[in-house]
């Protein structure tokens, strides 16, 4: 374990040395626009890039130094599958951010690579649910597809729509990977990916890179497959409500943006600058922003797991501070406006 992570640290320093050659063989860059995108100068999507490079010399090390961990032979069994979901989700973030794929296009080509991942490996359909507030199982039998395929698509556009600001998505992760550190028999995997995810965030907080759609997309599939394999096989995760709290700042903006855009007449799949961290940003600073988020990300999780709280309770008492903090900054934005207009 300590040649992986003596390896993963001089990879790093050799990524940070070499960033501008490595953003300049890339090639992709995110341009300022002034409208949605407002930074001063090009900046590298590498976030993806430097995430799948240090995955694959992980992988190499667990082959050289054969590492074992808890049901190995089921890792084992169905690599290849969780490899193409993996990977194919990059390659869609590549291409997106190479040539800016039409979001309803980029929709459909999510759906048939969910299909293909599902059809090769069962082992991520989610075929059962069970909740905190209910004694009884819910099976979902033929309906196991639909369901699993909808978690997929709207988890990646969910988190997708919450990346805006430096550091915000990286931080996110960190929260939920950290989450399972405590709960995972494989709980190394998820340290040496929270200490990658550190020196993304260094880099990210000081405007060297972006996370860009493929670094989303590349950490949202391990995110996903992460949850389903320890709720399906370590049985970690026991109630869908853990994952439902874990995720659902996200989740509650999305739900948002996309039922505002359609009550204005608007195409729910293209961007504006509505979205919670856009709001917060236009009146804190960067810091104070990203503090805002985090306890937002913390506080189901603490008040359902920690303090043992109802389901419905927490539900409520989330939902009531995050309808109230929009709806403060959605006051103060307006006034702000008035007054700059007058």
């Amino acid at each position: 374990m300590i040649n992986i992570f003596l390896g993963l640290i001089l990879l790093n320093i050799l990524l940070f040395i070499n960033l501008k050659k490595l953003a300049n063989f890339i090639n992709i860059f995110d341009k300022p626009d002034n409208k949605l995108k407002k930074h001063s100068s090009n900046v590298p999507l590498l976030g993806g890039t430097i995430l799948v490079i240090n995955f694959c010399l992980l992988i190499i090390f667990i082959s050289i130094f054969h590492i074992q961990f808890p049901n190995k032979e089921i890792f084992l069994s169905n690599y290849l599958s969780i490899f193409f979901f993996l990977f194919s989700f990059f390659f869609l973030g590549i291409i997106d951010d190479k040539y800016k794929i039409k979001p309803e296009k980029r929709f459909f080509i999510s759906i048939l690579l969910s299909i293909i991942v599902l059809t090769l490996n069962e082992e991520l359909l989610i075929s059962e649910l069970k909740f905190s507030f209910y004694e009884n199982r819910l099976y979902l039998h033929n309906y196991s597809y639909f369901f699993t395929i909808f978690c997929i698509i709207i988890l990646i556009n969910a988190l997708n729509f919450y990346d805006g600001i430096n550091g915000q998505s990286i931080l996110f992760f960190l929260i939920a990977f950290s989450y399972l550190v405590y709960r995972s028999p494989i709980y190394y995997f998820y340290i040496i990916l929270i200490l990658i995810l550190i020196f993304i965030l260094f880099l990210n907080l000081r405007g060297k890179i972006f996370m860009g759609d493929n670094g989303i997309y590349f950490l949202g599939s391990i995110l996903i497959a992460s949850l389903i394999y320890e709720h399906n096989i370590f049985k970690t995760i026991e109630y869908a409500d853990q994952i439902f709290l874990l995720l659902i700042l996200p989740g509650y903006d999305l739900l948002r943006l996309t039922a505002t855009r359609i009550y204005k007449g608007k195409n729910a799949f293209y961007g504006d600058r509505n979205h919670i961290h856009h709001l917060l940003i236009n009146q804190f600073s960067l810091t104070k922003t990203n503090i805002t988020l985090i306890l937002l990300s913390i506080l189901p999780l603490f008040l359902f797991s920690l303090l043992n709280l109802n389901f419905f309770v927490v539900l409520g008492i989330f939902t009531f501070i995050y309808l109230l903090l929009i709806l403060k900054l959605n006051y103060n934005d307006k006034k702000y406006y008035f007054w700059k207009k007058k």
